[in-house]
């Protein structure tokens, strides 16, 4: 299953151009749940709210968060190996974001269940919405966020004009939330207090010890849970971690931003000029491929495009203007796959003929991950706020200054970051796991740099670090060798993982 939209929210969120539905979850819940004990977490049995395969078998509960850390209700799913030498620890799969939903519903299920299969680790697996994701009560919506959006969509605004717009009406959606429902202050939204919520459940279920799989933010929440088991171990032990593009504490965030950019874009001129399903679109070298991308992006800031994209929900078709930002916006979350750079490239060459029907492959799926459910940008900036201190101006003025080529388009980042209004109290903290740690990363990779991996494991040389040089973001997304090598790892977390090296040996010999 590939991972959630992960760290493209940042692109998707500082552009102003996150046209995120907030829905309130189903109410469907089972309403005969015991009442929330106040002091304490507690894990509910109740009816499963979604269909799928009946032969599966599936635990499906809440976990009551305690008041002292706002009184949370968080919709859990455990999926139970069928596998006749099934392993006692279970695997919590951590996904994207922070903001992404663990798709607890029909569909999501479903793919969960492929993907067990798929990876056959013989182990049961544990999925949670986490505070203020999918079905998690209370839910962190704003009304005023839907209609500002909404009419940003049919705009031709700046990017100055349209982060200043957000700023004011997420601020005021924040402000609106907390005066509502007390537990909806940003302060309940942390990935400190989702790895003490993660901790507490696993301390609820009857498992000995838990593994955990974290991809992009999910690998910055895992490692949490790990920091504070240090800190406070308790009964369940955690025994093994699969960090997928890590996403570490003191990475990323809006003060990282120009140079992610940069990077991304300097990276996808040089492998496209180097893949020939990409290249050979138009005979493209990296020189010619920035040219032509620069020249784009002038011409739609002249004359921006109106687009009219089918709604995959089935609603009435969104009709959109895209101008130079948010175009820029669509090109960024193409490139987390390298399978999309011809698409990207087709969207370059539609933009100087005029050929909407070019754009309109990447900016569909743009489009309707940006107003799907299963990501909530309010709680993307909560959590992304809590865990990241806000730098200078001056020192983000001199980050800009150093990644000339898109400043247009950074420059105004740092002024327009509602972490000046969602103040850390304690930003989050890196430290060495000292359980068995894998991490996988794709040379590609252009949101979590296959640098912020190297330099983790170069801290920590105890872990083991494994790069595929031919993919980007999420590698289990793509990476079939090792997914289903997950089991191998778990098995023996202080082995070599070395499968998927020797599978490549053998089929060069």
């Amino acid at each position: 299953m590939r991972a959630m939209i992960g760290l493209g929210a940042v692109a998707t969120l500082l552009f102003a151009t996150g046209f995120a539905y907030f829905f309130n979850a189903d109410s469907t819940r089972n309403k005969n749940s015991p009442t929330v004990d106040n002091e304490n977490y507690r894990f509910v049995k109740v009816s499963c709210w979604f269909d799928a395969d009946w032969q599966a078998s599936i635990t499906c509960g809440e976990l009551h968060t305690p008041a002292p850390q706002g009184q949370f209700v968080l919709p859990v799913v455990i999926l139970h190996t069928d596998s006749s030498a099934a392993q006692p620890d279970p695997i919590v799969y951590l996904q994207g974001g922070p903001g992404a939903s663990a798709g607890l519903h029909s569909e999501g299920i479903k793919r969960w269940l492929s993907w067990m299969r798929l990876a056959n680790t013989r182990r049961d697996l544990i999925l949670v919405d986490t505070r203020g994701t999918g079905r998690s009560k209370p839910a962190l919506v704003c009304a005023d966020y839907n209609r500002e959006n909404q009419k940003l969509m049919r705009e031709n605004k700046t990017l100055s004009d349209e982060l200043a717009s957000s700023y004011a009406v997420t601020a005021q959606c924040f402000n609106s939330a907390a005066k509502n429902n007390s537990n909806l202050d940003y302060r309940y939204f942390s990935t400190t207090l989702s790895a003490q919520d993660l901790r507490a459940l696993m301390a609820q279920l009857e498992y000995p010890e838990w593994n955990i799989i974290g991809v992009s933010y999910g690998t910055r929440l895992a490692l949490e849970v790990s920091r504070q088991e240090q800190l406070a171990p308790q009964g369940v032990r955690l025994k093994a971690m699969v960090l997928d593009s890590i996403y570490p504490a003191g990475f990323g965030g809006v003060q990282t931003w120009p140079q992610v950019l940069d990077a991304a874009m300097q990276n996808f001129f040089t492998g496209c000029a180097e893949q020939l399903a990409c290249a050979k679109k138009i005979g493209l070298s990296k020189n010619n491929l920035q040219e032509l991308f620069v020249s784009a992006l002038r011409r739609l800031r002249e004359t921006p495009v109106s687009l009219t994209i089918r709604h995959w929900g089935g609603d009435a078709p969104m009709y959109w203007l895209v101008n130079d930002h948010r175009f820029l916006s669509i090109v960024f979350a193409g490139i987390y796959d390298p399978a999309d750079w011809p698409k990207i490239i087709d969207a370059i060459v539609g933009v100087h003929q005029g050929r909407n029907d070019l754009l309109k492959p990447l900016a569909e799926p743009y489009l309707n991950n940006s107003v799907s459910a299963d990501f909530n940008s309010l709680t993307f900036t909560a959590v992304d706020c809590a865990d990241n201190p806000v730098l200078s101006e001056t020192d983000y003025s001199a980050a800009v200054a150093s990644y000339p080529l898109l400043q247009d388009y950074t420059r105004d980042q740092w002024r327009y970051q509602l972490c000046h209004e969602l103040r850390s109290v304690t930003p989050l903290q890196l430290v060495q796991p000292q359980t068995p740690t894998l991490i996988l990363a794709g040379a590609k990779d252009p949101i979590t740099p296959l640098s912020w991996a190297k330099d983790v494991h170069q801290r920590w040389p105890e872990t083991q670090l494994h790069i595929n040089e031919n993919l980007a973001h999420s590698v289990l997304g793509s990476d079939v060798c090792v997914l289903e090598s997950l089991g191998q790892f778990f098995d023996h977390p202080h082995a070599a993982f070395t499968a998927c090296a020797q599978l490549a040996q053998a089929k060069s010999d």
